[in-house]
């Protein structure tokens, strides 16, 4: 390869700086997070309710094991409705 010259690169052309980034509208569903955070409480407040006042007054009517076992069937059938994907 004696006197065979090398191809030169060829040169990029310089990239074009990008435009400047548009400024964000304000959060539009901060109504809606709100609603869903209150919703949550709600849940929250109803089984401790449930658990802080159902369950003696069941273990005092019906006795201690259909006390706890209708407080796991009741909690697992909230859980399940609450943690369920919505269609």
């Amino acid at each position: 390869m004696s006197g065979a010259r090398r191809a030169q690169p060829v040169a990029r052309p310089a990239p074009k700086p990008r435009a400047a980034a548009k400024p964000r509208k304000a959060a539009a569903g901060r109504g809606i997070a709100a609603k869903a955070l209150l919703h949550r409480w709600w849940k929250v407040t109803l089984l401790v309710a449930l658990v802080l006042l159902g369950l003696p007054l069941a273990h005092a009517i019906f006795g201690e094991v259909a006390a706890l076992l209708g407080g796991a069937v009741l909690f697992g059938f909230l859980l399940g409705r609450w943690t369920a994907p919505l269609r």
